[in-house]
């Protein structure tokens, strides 16, 4: 496997998450308080990040990737509803958000015997951010997102 070196450096469109050091003593008012992943909106150049969902901007030192395997990953997914072809006239049911495999399991199944698949599982990604640059690198986008209704239910 490749030695894969874990970056801080973000993009808009990367999906991060606040440190608690910075939650536990700033006042950010945060739309959704049980999302606790945001995807990057802007990066400012006095040194802050821009978050969708929450108000103020966040110094970017305080700003940490997801960890892939981690509690904070469950709230994120691959889409694949847009790969659906739709028919005039026909029927669909809406997609249970609250069913959504794992987006890696997701990505595992949509990628399977392909060599992008191959190189996939070659890397070693840690967070979700690399995951994120590496798709775009190799595929142009990478369709991960944000469940915004995963604290309405237990999972």
């Amino acid at each position: 496997m490749t030695k894969k070196i874990t970056t801080s450096k973000f993009n808009v469109g990367d999906i991060v998450t606040i440190s608690s050091d910075y939650k536990d003593f700033a006042t950010l008012n945060i739309t959704q308080s049980k999302i606790q992943v945001y995807p990057v909106w802007a990066i400012n150049n006095d040194g802050t990040i821009t978050l969708a969902d929450v108000w103020a901007d966040v110094p970017a030192q305080y700003i940490e990737g997801v960890p892939i395997h981690s509690e904070l990953a469950k709230l994120i997914y691959y889409d694949t509803v847009h790969v659906r072809h739709y028919e005039p006239g026909k029927v669909y049911l809406q997609e249970d958000i609250y069913s959504r495999p794992p987006f890696m399991v997701t990505m595992a199944e949509r990628l399977r015997n392909t060599p992008l698949g191959e190189e996939m599982q070659n890397e070693e990604f840690h967070y979700v951010h690399e995951l994120q640059h590496w798709l775009i690198e190799h595929i142009g986008y990478s369709r991960i997102r944000i469940n915004q209704f995963w604290g309405m239910k237990n999972l």
